[in-house]
Formats: structure tokens, sequence, C-alpha cells
């Protein structure tokens, strides 16, 4: 990619990872009621569903999803259902961790799969890779499916980067917050909210 492509695209790529959306939610939430560590690794599983989402976008899946609605519906809703899940189970989540215990309470494999599939469900990142890539793919540089995996990788990587630092921030600034049962039941019940308004989102969204 041409170095005056490159900035605007990371630009966008960026401000795209710090816009609200089903995955922020889950690692935050991971985040404040499990532990930095939890945050960090539902952001893997997250970049690693990234990595289907490319290879998808690569061989016309997407595409193919985005043209036959009924594929498509069947994404939406089971994205809508898990969201709608989450919600509820981080409803159950009696006590949140402290910094002492954090990371402990769960394996991390838990927060990973959450993270993945999370992400494997959620539309609005196989409209991204649908809309965005094909903005920056130039046929007369080469070959599409190589252009489209350099974009994805520059894609992965800045949001990637973006989600870390996000969880970092939010862990740190929560730390003295989550010493409080008041505060733990308040967070707790506003980020099941945002989960269940989210699915709400898609509900009612169109492509």
């Amino acid at each position: 990619m041409p170095a005056h492509e490159l900035l605007p695209f990371l630009l966008l790529v960026i401000g795209m990872a710090l816009t609200p959306g089903p995955n922020m939610m889950l690692y935050i939430s991971h985040t404040l009621g499990h532990g930095r560590a939890a945050g960090w690794i539902t952001v893997a599983g997250i970049t690693t569903a990234f990595i289907f989402h490319i290879t998808a976008t690569m061989l016309g899946i997407t595409a193919l999803l985005i043209a036959v609605p009924i594929a498509y519906d069947i994404l939406r809703y089971a994205g809508i259902a898990y969201l709608l899940w989450l919600a509820y189970k981080n409803l159950q989540t009696k006590e949140w961790i402290n910094a002492e215990t954090a990371g402990q309470d769960r394996k991390l494999s838990y927060f990973y799969v959450r993270g993945f599939v999370g992400n494997i469900l959620n539309p609005q990142t196989t409209i991204l890779y649908f809309s965005l890539l094909p903005q920056f793919i130039h046929p007369e540089r080469g070959r599409a499916w190589l252009q489209t995996l350099q974009l994805g990788a520059i894609q992965m990587a800045g949001s990637t980067i973006t989600n870390l630092l996000i969880v970092f921030v939010v862990s740190k600034a929560s730390a003295k917050f989550l010493q409080n049962a008041a505060y733990q039941k308040y967070i707790r019940y506003t980020m099941s909210s945002l989960l269940a308004l989210f699915a709400l989102k898609l509900l009612f969204s169109k492509k």
C-alpha cells in the first residue's frame, strides 16, 4: 500500500476500533469483571476471528453472505442471540474480583473462546470487510486477494493494538472502583444493558 494511503487507512481503522460496539463491550466487560489478563485474552480471541473474516473475504464468502439475505440473517440472529446470552451471563456474576485475584477465577481459554465466537458472529465485522477493504484495492496494483491480505493484516494489527491499550486503561482506571460492591453492581448492570442494546441495534439494523 502506498504511503499516502496507509495513514488514512490506519486512522480509519483506529477510529473504528475506538467506536463502541459488541467487541469493545465484551473485552471491557471481561476486564472489569475478571481482570486485565482476561481482557487481553478476549482481545486475542477477537483478533483470531479477524483472521477468519480476512480469509472469508479473500475466498468470496463474505460477498456471498451479503448477497444472500437468508445467509446474512442467520449470521445476524446468531450474533443477536449470543450478545443477549452474554448480557445474561454477565448479570449472573455475583461479585467481581479485585486486583489481587485478577485472572485466577476462570481459565483464560474461557475468555479467548468468548472473544473468538463473539467476533465470528458479529455481522458488523462482516460488513466492515465487505465495504471498507474494496475501497483500497486497485486491480492495477496486482492480485486482489494479496491486497486484501495486506489490508486485513494492517486492520488487524491496528485494531488489536488499540483494543489492548483500551484494556490497559480500563483496568488501571477501574482498580479502585471495583473494590466497592455498589460500584461493581452498577458497572455489571451497565455493561449487560449495553450488550443488550447492541443486540437490539443488530435486530433492527439493515445491511
